[in-house]
């Protein structure tokens, strides 16, 4: 499996974590919140009691446990938007992108 990338926005294939807390179930997740109301939103495609994705949190990483195929979205109209794409089903750690401030001397997360 592949790393998923979409925007600063990183799914990386992993196993979950022992000790992590369910946080929610659900058919869609706001999974990285933009400054600018651009958000990325993962979402199964054929909704049942079996298909909601799993949310979980371990320490300060956030995984979701896709049970089957969904999409990756980004809310936003006009330019530069990222385009739709396919998540298979598996465990994934979702990671913005950092990068390193040379004038602050800081690590932040990038910015969409």
């Amino acid at each position: 499996m592949k790393i998923i990338r979409h925007g600063e926005l990183l799914l990386i294939p992993t196993t979950l974590p022992k000790g992590s807390i369910l946080e929610k179930e659900s058919y869609d997740d706001i999974i990285a919140h933009s400054e600018t109301g651009h958000h990325h939103i993962i979402e199964v495609k054929e909704k049942s009691d079996m298909s909601k994705m799993k949310f979980y949190t371990f320490e300060n990483d956030r995984y979701v446990d896709v049970p089957q195929m969904a999409e990756l979205w980004h809310q936003k109209t006009g330019l530069h938007v990222h385009k739709t794409l396919p998540v298979v089903p598996a465990v994934y750690k979702i990671n913005k992108k950092k990068e390193f401030d040379y004038f602050k001397g800081i690590l932040r997360q990038v910015r969409d």
